[in-house]
């Protein structure tokens, strides 16, 4: 009797490669590709002893140990969030499958180790992964070799790589092999970080009951505003509920004052640019191309009723250009009661807006 079910997905998946079962019909299925390494090593099985280990003893500490670093209160970095990144991972590729067993493994591992370094402090946290894995020792079920592959893989999902966020070009490791096996590292680093990217909604925030810091705040106020995305075909689906008071407010964000809707609109810029930057190194196995977003803001003293809400669709669209970095290179222009693809301009106008009615 297997560890995992349908309902685990990516795991399920592990577990059904090694079985030599098709996780869609429950048959057996002939491999065209070998899936692991050569050893005698039950796959699922290991793996489950490795995500208890991190689950118990690394992704509960996180942000506290950030917070011990002088960060603040950062959003969950911990066990569900691993849970939600790994859901994504799933979510936007066209066919798990096209992975090989022993590829998913890496993958499942990196995406436990992607945040951890956050233990240690914010600053470069993506560096740190690597003695964090080396602190681990014999509770990891990893030689030399994987090691490499997983530092590599969890370490380009952020930071810079002298001055450039280009880290998944930049990775100091080339696609192989181990034991005739196809590792394809650069792959597995663009699932890893666009699924990281899209999995920053409400279950991240903070309880309400909390005092968040000045410098955290419009990370925390994003997240709650964010209900959990969905995927259809090549289209995610964003949907923003911003209280009244955040249209008329500012908040904080490093030491300046933002209001919540700029901030939503930079981040959905940000999160075109991983797109296009991820499916560069996916082998067509992201299909993502576009992102339908509605943002609701709600009446005063309300936190269900809306009093406007706005949507936009961004897609993926031209030739790429390294220059771009604002949302209206990516809006779709042809909407309804917009301005080229938006009906308010930033938060000031959002804010006269909605102090009008």
């Amino acid at each position: 009797m297997g560890r995992y079910t349908a309902r685990d997905g990516l795991r399920y998946y592990l577990q059904c490669k090694q079985e030599g079962i098709d996780p869609r019909t429950g048959k057996e299925v002939a491999s065209a590709v070998k899936e692991f390494p050569d050893r005698d090593f039950d796959w699922a099985e290991q793996y489950f002893r490795f995500e208890e280990t991190m689950n118990q003893k690394y992704h509960p500490n996180v942000n506290l140990g950030a917070a011990i670093a002088g960060d603040g209160l950062l959003t969950d970095h911990g066990v569900n969030h691993v849970k939600s990144v790994i859901s994504h991972a799933q979510s936007i590729l066209v066919d798990p499958m096209q992975l090989t067993g022993y590829e998913l493994y890496l993958l499942l591992v990196s995406i436990h180790f992607h945040d951890v370094g956050n233990i240690l402090g914010r600053d470069k946290h993506e560096e740190k992964i690597e003695s964090i894995i080396e602190k681990m020792g014999d509770s990891l079920p990893l030689d030399t070799a994987e090691q490499g592959f997983v530092t590599a893989i969890a370490t380009a999902h952020g930071g810079y790589v002298d001055g450039s966020k280009d880290t998944i070009h930049a990775m100091n490791i080339v696609d192989e092999s181990y034991d005739s096996v196809q590792i394809r590292c650069k792959l597995l680093a663009a699932i890893l970080r666009f699924a990281d990217e899209i999995s920053d909604d409400l279950g991240r925030a903070a309880p309400p009951e909390i005092s968040i810091p000045a410098a955290n705040q419009a990370y925390h106020e994003y997240s709650k505003a964010l209900v959990p995305v969905s995927i259809e075909g090549d289209t995610i689906k964003f949907q923003f509920r911003v209280p009244y008071d955040l249209t008329q407010n500012k908040i904080g964000k490093n030491g300046k004052k933002v209001y919540l809707y700029d901030e939503i609109l930079n981040r959905l810029a940000k999160c075109m640019r991983e797109l296009e930057y991820c499916k560069k190194y996916a082998c067509g196995m992201i299909r993502l191309t576009t992102l339908n977003v509605v943002i609701g803001f709600l009446k005063q003293g309300s936190s269900h009723q809306f009093q406007e809400s706005v949507p936009l669709r961004l897609t993926l669209q031209g030739y790429p250009d390294e220059t771009r970095s604002s949302i209206s290179d990516y809006l779709d222009a042809g909407l309804p009661g917009t301005v080229n693809g938006l009906k308010f301009k930033d938060g000031k106008a959002v804010r006269a807006a909605m102090s009008l009615k």
